[in-house]
Formats: C-alpha cells, structure tokens, sequence
C-alpha cells in the first residue's frame, strides 16, 4: 500500500461522500495532506476501507474520552462540525493521547454499519417477494452486524410522500424505535406499494451469519458500531441508540440467533436450521461489497443449490454492478439498486426492483 494512493483514496471519499458533511470533508482533505497521518494506517488489514476505518477509529477515542482535544468537533459527544481551532493538529494530539488504543483499532478492527433506517425496506420488498407464495417465511440475513434490522417489524415504520405527508405505516406504533422512508413514484404506485406492506407474511424464524457479529451487550461492541457512524448525522445516531437498546432488551427474553462464520460458509448451516417447508428469504444490504468477486458469485451457485429444492427468494440492496445477477438499468447510477431473485419448482428468475437512498431516506420502486 503505497501513500499516493491512501492520499488518493481519503480526497475521493471527502469530494463523494462527505460532500455534505463539512467537518469529516475538511477532516479527509487534511489527512490526505500529511503523510505522517497515512502512514499511520499501513498496519491496517488487507481489504479495508482506510478513510473509513481511519474516521471510525477516532470516533470510538472521542466517544470514549470526550475529553481528547478531538471531541470539540464531535456532535456526538457535545461538540460543533464548525468548532475553531486546526483540526489536523487536533488529530495528532488526540492520536498521541491514546497511541496504543488507536493503533490497535486500526490493526485488529473493520468497518461494521448496521443502518437501522435500512429496515424501511423489507417491508416493501418481502410484500412483493413473497406475493406468489402462501408460506411463513424463514428470514436469513446476511452480515447482520448486530441484526438490529432482523427486527424490522419491531420498529414504527412511517412511509411518506414527496410532501412529507405519511401515507401509511408498518410495524409496532408503540416501539421506541421510530423510522421514516420516503416512497417515491406517482401516487397510484405509492400506494399500491406502502397498502401491500400489510400482506407481509409471518416469520417464523430469523437468523443472521456475520464474519464478526456485534453483541450491543458489550459496552466496547456497541461503541464501536456507534463511532461507524458519522458523527454529524445525529438523526442516525438517535435511531441506533434506541434500537440497540431495544435489542438488548429484547435479546434478554427472545433472542436472536446470529451465527460467527463467512457468508459462504455459513449459509447450509443456517439453512438447516430453518423449518423445510418455510419460505427461505435470504436478505442483505451493503454486504457483499466486501466480498471479493469470487465469494459472490460462488454465494450466488450456493442459493442456486438451495432453489434447487425448496422455495427461495434473495432481496439484494447493494451498489450498482456488485450483483452481478441484477439486470442492468438504463445506465450506471450512484443509488443502492433492489434486486429480487426467486426460484420456483427449480426455476429461477431475477429482477432488478428499486432504487433506494443507502440509508433509505427514500425508495423508488422501478414496477
């Protein structure tokens, strides 16, 4: 991993994705200029996202010492994204306060995120995958991180339209847990879309495979999944502190089963478990991203293999081209793309469905 590259890498993620955050854009464009600060990050493991690996780890130091000259940028913690004073050299300090701790972020941890706001979604999506069939459904996630959205339908879920007026709701009114999508499209489709959330099945099983999965139990854990999420989003920040508390409570008297093992892996195991004439649902959002081409499409023959015996759906919410068995659109696009694959009697058949916001601020349905 050369510096010209890392410098490269912390510029892009700055001009794409934090166009709109003003204090992790300066942030980003500052550690691109020195190359002290990305060296630091050479001792990251192979495949990890360094800007994003780099913003968590000073996260979880503010969030653990809001004391370090850091936090006064942090929302998180009491601070202001506009707070004066050089934020590079508040970095250095910061990092020399708890070397140790930062470099062992850095070398042991991976970005993990857990968007609860993305449970918006499988509402809408299992009501259309699941209109052809008449069966419970057994719902498998894929990198479910803590598994916060295995619990979708424990959240009061709010559908609105371009107007901000809600036309219509899911889930449980009186959760603590409050999320809002936006549904977009002309209004007869609105509303055929947000009315068929209530033909959504019941779920007889939920289980969840992730490579490192979250215990929120865990003061260390579930700080750590907090500081991956950015700090000048506080409206994020709310939702997943209600969940995770939600789901420790909720873990206590029905917990979920969350297997430690590789996508690929694990899938048979997990299948297993599940009862043979349910409805097998295999979900996952910004997951396979982080899997290297071959285990997707070797992930991809091993749902084929399933299909083979037993009713089978794959609701996939990931970037444009990272599944590759989701039809193309009419050119490239920088949203999260829905795609739906069902196998029936054996035989399979794909659709490309929505388009979403990452984090399902909104949903665009493409029937």
């Amino acid at each position: 991993m050369d510096l010209a590259r890392l410098e490269g890498w912390f510029r892009r993620f700055a001009d794409i994705e934090c166009r709109d955050l003003p204090m992790y854009h300066r942030l980003c464009h500052g550690v691109a200029d020195h190359s002290d600060l990305l060296e630091r990050l050479l001792i990251a493991a192979p495949g990890q996202w360094r800007p994003n690996l780099m913003l968590a780890a000073l996260h979880d130091i503010v969030l653990w010492d809001p004391e370090v000259p850091l936090a006064r940028w942090y929302p998180t913690v009491g601070g202001a994204p506009d707070a004066a004073g050089d934020l590079i050299d508040a970095i250095r300090s910061t990092i020399e306060t708890h070397p140790n701790r930062f470099a062992e972020l850095i070398a042991t941890r991976s970005t993990q995120t857990n968007e609860v706001n993305r449970s918006t979604l499988w509402p809408l999506a299992l009501a259309a995958a699941t209109a052809d069939v008449d069966a419970e459904v057994a719902l498998l996630e894929i990198g479910p991180s803590a598994g916060l959205n295995l619990r979708f339908d424990e959240y009061d879920i709010r559908y609105v339209d371009s107007s901000g007026g809600t036309v219509g709701r899911f889930g449980t009114r009186s959760s603590p847990v409050h999320l809002r999508c936006e549904v977009r499209g002309d209004a007869p489709t609105v509303r055929h879309h947000v009315e068929s959330t209530a033909t959504v099945p019941p779920i007889v099983a939920r289980i969840g495979i992730d490579a490192a999965p979250v215990d929120l139990g865990d003061p260390d854990q579930r700080r750590w999944l907090k500081a991956c999420i950015w700090p000048e989003q506080i409206e994020r920040h709310e939702r997943f502190d209600a969940a995770a508390s939600h789901m420790v409570r909720r873990q206590a008297i029905d917990p979920l089963t969350l297997i430690r093992d590789d996508a690929l892996d694990g899938l048979f195991d997990a299948v297993e478990r599940f009862p043979a004439e349910a409805h097998l649902v295999v979900i996952n959002s910004w997951m396979m991203t982080y899997l290297h081409r071959d285990r997707r499409s070797a992930f991809d023959r091993a749902l084929d293999l399933l299909g083979d015996t037993r009713t089978l759906t794959h609701i996939s919410a990931e970037g444009e081209g990272v599944e590759s068995w989701v039809p193309a659109g009419d050119g490239p696009t920088d949203d999260t793309v829905v795609g739906i694959s069902r196998w029936r009697q054996g035989v399979r058949s794909d659709q490309r469905w929505a388009l979403c916001h990452p984090h399902l601020t909104w949903f665009a349905p493409l029937d």
